[in-house]
């Protein structure tokens, strides 16, 4: 089976690049923070104002961010459940390296069958693609 190297990133797919960012309820500093995110939070551009982008995230609420918060250039994914295993080989008959929770992020690399690749910490590891978003 071949693995993909490369995703192809979607038009509107953004990805958070900064180790940490808020989300708002409007375009501007002055509007109430309604999330503080980590890098490789994905989100999906719906509009934009000035230096603001209009995102909807996981749980497909909407938010603002500051444009230089996040990149078009990378493809990352989030764990959409209330927890996930993590396997070093893409199988369920892989032992389960670690869990994690719901809104950990990560940078996706590719993709066998079902299983996405992800990074974390310069490691390669896997998880099923039922348990991210967007799949």
């Amino acid at each position: 089976m071949q693995t993909a190297l490369s995703v192809p990133v979607l038009a509107n797919s953004l990805c958070v690049t900064a180790p940490r960012a808020n989300l708002r309820a409007g375009p501007g500093k002055d509007h109430r923070i309604t999330w503080e995110v980590n890098m490789y939070m994905p989100l999906v551009k719906v509009g934009a104002s000035g230096e603001w982008i209009k995102v909807r995230d996981v749980d497909n609420d909407i938010h603002w961010i500051f444009e230089k918060m996040v990149s078009d250039k990378l493809d990352c994914v989030t764990v959409k459940t209330s927890r996930a295993n993590i396997r070093k080989k893409p199988s369920s008959n892989a032992k389960k390296w670690f869990t994690v929770e719901k809104y950990t992020s990560f940078k996706k690399e590719g993709k066998e069958g079902k299983w996405v690749k992800i990074i974390h910490e310069k490691q390669e590891m896997w998880i099923f693609s039922t348990l991210i978003w967007p799949e």
